[in-house]
């Protein structure tokens, strides 16, 4: 299952056909991994596509084509690339995010391998979504943490819950807010370490930019409790097993 951003997925959706039966993609949202990912028409959730091949790419691609016509072709590539104001990612790199989690711009070759490199760097996963950018920085992700603890060895419980009335209240957490707390607690030496996660009302009902009565994250207002536990479980997480660290 080929999942991700809505956004970057959409624009997928648009350039790529499905591998098996060379039909249209569509965007869908999985309820139970509460995540949006690319779906064919005839097979359902699929992790094998293929870019789409227009009819002038196929004219061109004929051996039989003239030379004038040809030309004429290339020029007209040539001034689409020109006018393109994003830079066309190819799927060459399944599973490894291909877009700025903050800005939301889709990202460079170059970057992308950035990206890679800095995820092998300490042993992590990119196919896995162990890293992803946020506004320009490499950023370890909640997957990224919990590999990197499983692999560490150390005996530990995870354990996360929403804050009582007292502890929102000393977090300074709003009536519409919602706020989680997560604790790491090592098994050998009784250690333990906390997190806390909050979304903010103003998260949830924030507008996209440039698109007026639309959501800038439809995941975020739809399940806030989903994203405020994980940002307790990444913040206790991170503060348990530091990366390029022994606790």
């Amino acid at each position: 299952m080929i999942k991700g951003d809505y956004e970057w997925l959409k624009d997928l959706a648009g350039r790529n056909v499905c591998a098996e039966h060379k039909t249209q993609l569509e965007v869908a949202w999985d309820d139970k991994l509460s995540c949006y990912f690319l779906r064919c028409g005839t097979c359902g959730p699929t992790d094998a596509i293929t870019r789409f091949m227009s009819y002038t790419e196929e004219y061109k691609a004929s051996a039989d084509v003239p030379e004038p016509i040809k030309s004429n072709i290339q020029k007209g590539e040539k001034r689409r690339m020109e006018q393109k104001t994003k830079q066309v990612i190819p799927f060459e790199l399944q599973g490894v995010p291909q877009a700025d989690l903050g800005t939301g711009e889709l990202l460079l070759p170059e970057v992308i391998q950035q990206l890679v490199d800095y995820a092998h760097k300490y042993g992590l996963d990119p196919a896995r979504g162990h890293v992803l950018l946020m506004y320009g920085k490499p950023y370890i992700g909640l997957d990224g943490y919990l590999f990197h603890a499983r692999r560490s060895g150390i005996p530990y419980n995870l354990q996360s819950r929403p804050m009582t009335t007292a502890e929102a209240k000393v977090y300074k957490v709003g009536e519409t807010d919602h706020g989680w707390i997560s604790n790491i607690l090592f098994i050998d030496d009784g250690s333990m370490f906390t997190g806390t996660g909050i979304v903010t009302y103003d998260e949830m009902t924030a507008e996209a930019k440039g698109k007026p009565g639309q959501l800038r994250s439809p995941v975020v207002a739809a399940h806030p409790w989903q994203l405020a536990q994980k940002r307790a479980e990444w913040q206790a997480l991170r503060r348990a097993f530091p990366i390029g660290e022994t606790p």
